[in-house]
């Protein structure tokens, strides 16, 4: 890999390391918010990813690495879904206990580590009482769309 300065997209402008402030993107029920995610910027202000695989590998680690972490119920039912406490069993109640805010530090390979927020809806076990997502299954469709959004906020355009 050669070590040439980068240049803008856009304009061809030479670009520089920057970090952007927290953006968020929104999708259905799943807020993604990215807080200090590493950029380029030009002299005329136009961003770009890092390299150009940066959306990709985010959204791998978010939802290979990241969300499996989370504490989640599973899911049953092919027409009417059930959500089921990955504890006991129990059945997870269909309306929202409150928003919780997930943290991650997220560091992709030669890339310098930052933040991502996911705030989603949990659940309590109408059993024993523990707070979960839904599924994995749900949240995972959910953050291609979200991380979109918050790549949309953050003024990069995509091509």
């Amino acid at each position: 890999m050669t070590n040439k300065p980068k240049t803008c997209a856009i304009c061809r402008e030479p670009a520089a390391p920057a970090r952007i402030d927290d953006v968020t993107g929104e999708e259905k029920e799943l807020a993604v918010t990215l807080r200090g995610m590493p950029v380029l910027v030009c002299g005329n202000g136009h961003r770009q990813f890092v390299n150009p695989d940066f959306p990709l590998l985010l959204l791998d680690h978010l939802t290979e690495l990241d969300e499996p972490k989370l504490p989640a119920g599973s899911e049953k039912g092919l027409i009417v879904k059930h959500f089921h406490c990955a504890d006991c069993g129990g059945e997870l109640r269909q309306q929202a206990d409150h928003r919780h805010t997930f943290s991650f530090d997220v560091a992709l390979p030669q890339i310098d580590a930052f933040a991502v927020d996911l705030t989603t809806p949990v659940y309590r076990c109408s059993r024993c009482g523990r707070e979960q997502l839904h599924s994995l299954k749900e949240l995972r469709k959910l953050t291609p769309a979200a991380l979109a959004h918050a790549f949309k906020a953050a003024q990069i355009p995509h091509g």
